[in-house]
């Protein structure tokens, strides 16, 4: 079985050092004062893919990037920063894991009309524990 909850803080925590533009603010959950840009996790889901004699899963999370950028193009970049640091990445002395595969992020306006958003699926094959 998957540490899924290790393996979203050891995620949360690459995020926040290789993007010093988020300015550490890497949240599992976020709250209303929560100051931008920020990063917090979305839906998290997985399906088995146990092989023979290997119990493994393969996650996929949504990392959303939140800000009040003067444009979408400002923060598509950041978006960016997030997915090459996350990019074929792996912590092996954390999580038996495979390299992460990262979808280009979706980047649009929020409906409140200040807030734009950003969203990267990342995939993370983890093998278990047995």
């Amino acid at each position: 079985m998957t540490d899924i909850r290790r393996l979203g803080q050891i995620i949360l925590a690459r995020i926040s050092e290789q993007v010093p533009e988020l300015g550490g603010r890497v949240y599992d959950k976020a709250t209303e004062t929560t100051a931008f840009p920020y990063v917090t996790l979305g839906p998290i889901y997985g399906v088995e893919e146990d092989a023979e004699c290997i119990s493994a899963d393969d996650w996929t999370i949504q990392i959303d990037v939140w800000g009040r950028a003067s444009n979408k193009l400002k923060q598509a970049e950041l978006a960016q920063k997030v997915r090459a640091a996350l990019k074929g990445w792996a912590d092996t002395d954390e999580v038996t894991m495979h390299p992460l595969s990262v979808q280009p992020p979706r980047t649009f306006d929020d409906p409140d009309g200040m807030t734009v958003h950003s969203v990267l699926l990342v995939e993370a094959m983890v093998e278990g524990d047995g």
